[in-house]
C-alpha cells in the first residue's frame, strides 16, 4: 500500500452518533436502493470534508447500490434556528455511498445543527 493510500485511510473514523443518526433518519423511507444502502452504511467510515460537516464516505465492499454514474437517492432537510432550511444528500457512486453532503440553502454557517428526528426526509424522483 502506497504512503498516500495509507495516509488517507487514517482520516476515516467511524461515524459520531449524530452522524449515525442521521444516515439512519435517511433510511426511514421506502427508495430503491434502500437495503444495500442500508448495508454499506452499517459498516461505513467517514472523514470530514467541508465546515458545514459534510462527509466522505468509505463503505465495506459489500452489497452494490444498481445506480448509474451519481446518483441523490435520498435527501432530508429541517430548518435552522433563523428558519433557513440546512439539506442532508446523499451521494451514491458506482455503486457505493460516497457522500454525505450536508449544506444550509442561503449559504450562512448553520447555526444549530437540526436534530436527526426532526428531519423531513425526501425521496428524489428518477
Amino acid at each position: 500500500m502506497s504512503r498516500n493510500a495509507m495516509k488517507n485511510e487514517e482520516n476515516f473514523r467511524e461515524p459520531s452518533e449524530f452522524e449515525r443518526r442521521v444516515m439512519q433518519r435517511l433510511l426511514t423511507v421506502p427508495f430503491p436502493g434502500k437495503d444495500e444502502i442500508a448495508t454499506q452504511l452499517n459498516g461505513v467510515q467517514v472523514r470530514t470534508i467541508d465546515d458545514e460537516g459534510s462527509l466522505e464516505l468509505h463503505p465495506p465492499r459489500a452489497a452494490r447500490v444498481a445506480v448509474a454514474e451519481k446518483l441523490i437517492p435520498v435527501e432530508a432537510q429541517a430548518s435552522d434556528e433563523d428558519g433557513v432550511y440546512v439539506h442532508f444528500l446523499l451521494y451514491a457512486r458506482e455503486g457505493f455511498v460516497n457522500e454525505l453532503e450536508i449544506y444550509k440553502d442561503d449559504g450562512t454557517p448553520i447555526k444549530q445543527m437540526p436534530k436527526p428526528d426532526a428531519l423531513e426526509v425526501i425521496v428524489l424522483p428518477k
